[in-house]
């Protein structure tokens, strides 16, 4: 259990750290589409970072604390690449977490989270694409 609890506290912190990232990278662009697709990646981290704070209390009896981190990139473009890749990343840590759930409960926001993370990787594959 110890491990899973680790790479929750790990999903917690860079679920924060996404949602931060998102808030600056969107303002880094005028395409109306681009904006809504990060804005849709933005709200879905938040919501990530909260079942996971509640699925930490209901395993430990508290919320994890931690000092949030922040993501830098020089560039939309940079950012775009680096969230492409941070979402593929965050997806294979949920599925792997999947095989090893300690309760029930944790099934529901880690599935959630993966199929989420999935659709942010082709959303910003999309933002990719049309730059080039």
């Amino acid at each position: 259990m110890q491990h899973f609890l680790s790479m929750l506290e790990n999903a917690i912190e860079n679920e924060w750290a996404a949602n931060e990232f998102y808030q600056r990278l969107k303002r880094d662009t005028d395409n109306k589409i681009f904006k809504d697709y990060i804005d849709h990646a933005e709200e879905d981290e938040a919501k990530h970072y909260y079942m996971f704070q509640n699925l930490h209390c209901q395993l430990t009896g508290e919320y994890h604390r931690f000092e949030p981190t922040r993501v830098e990139y020089d560039s939309f473009e940079e950012g775009v690449i680096q969230a492409q890749q941070d979402e593929f990343e965050a997806a294979e840590m949920y599925r792997e977490m999947l095989f090893m759930i300690p309760h029930p409960s944790a099934y529901q926001p880690l599935f959630i989270a993966m199929t989420d993370e999935l659709e942010h990787a082709t959303r910003f594959g999309t933002i990719y694409g049309r730059l080039n």
